[in-house]
């Protein structure tokens, strides 16, 4: 076999598989200008196959009317063809194996997509539902802050940042007295650690007294909490938030963030 036909062979399936560069693209296509009847009929029935396997992407292996009609042209070409016709036949079952794995691939990287966009979606759902809890809860603290408001003695407790640690912090305790409910808002103060809590005090002729504790997730945005631990009638006094460890302290051990008088 010449230099030339085994690079026609060579060529050929690539061409067939649209896997050759642009350069051995126009090589293949002027060795076709010349090429030989043997050549020709080698590359249509490389084309068959191709044709044939694009549609096999669920099959393991080429279907038999396939390989009986290659038989049967290589039956029918003679003996002295032969040899040639059986080495048409193993190229065509090279070519064949490189659609299918072709076939496979594409399915396995489309596959990989799909779960990818429904990874995404799923994400993109959880998202969504945490924004629309946050809003719930934002309704809720704000229809409660609306029922404090509407009661007929209602005290506004107005707290300012410490110069050490929030000096742009603020807060606000809402307070309805003879309700026995309380409302704490708060902005600008930092984030709290894992381990740690914010926790609210109400000081009395001097001793703090605990009101609950709370956590700082995002500093930039007003956060409200409900006063769960606050009884009382007087009518003198302070509130104070500190950070203590995680669940709070029966007295204040931590840095002060907020404080604010009566």
């Amino acid at each position: 076999m010449s230099t030339e036909n085994e690079r026609f062979e060579e060529l050929c399936s690539g061409y067939v598989l649209n896997i050759l560069s642009e350069e051995e693209k126009q090589e293949f296509e002027q060795l076709l200008a010349s090429a030989s009847e043997e050549q020709l009929a080698l590359f249509e029935d490389m084309k068959a196959a191709a044709a044939e396997m694009a549609l096999l992407t669920k099959l393991e292996t080429p279907p038999e009317e396939l390989k009986t009609s290659l038989l049967n042209k290589i039956e029918e070409s003679g003996a002295t063809r032969a040899p040639v016709h059986k080495m048409r036949w193993y190229r065509v079952a090279v070519a064949a194996s490189f659609i299918l794995v072709a076939a496979t691939l594409g399915l396995f990287y489309y596959s990989q997509s799909l779960q990818d966009q429904l990874q995404s979606s799923e994400q993109l759902i959880s998202q969504q539902r945490s924004a629309i809890q946050r809003l719930e809860t934002e309704v809720q603290q704000k229809e409660e802050l609306l029922t404090i408001l509407e009661a007929r003695d209602v005290d506004l407790v107005m707290m300012d940042g410490t110069e050490e640690m929030s000096p742009n912090g603020y807060g606000k305790v809402v307070w309805d007295k003879e309700g026995g409910r309380a409302l704490l808002q708060v902005a600008n103060i930092p984030s709290v650690p894992s381990d740690k809590d914010y926790q609210l005090w109400f000081i009395l002729d001097g001793q703090p007294i605990s009101a609950g504790v709370f956590s700082v997730d995002d500093p930039e945005r007003d956060n409200f909490f409900k006063i769960e631990q606050l009884s009382s009638s007087a009518n003198q006094g302070a509130f104070a938030i500190t950070m203590e460890p995680k669940g709070g302290m029966p007295q204040p051990t931590g840095d002060m963030y907020l404080l604010g008088n009566m």
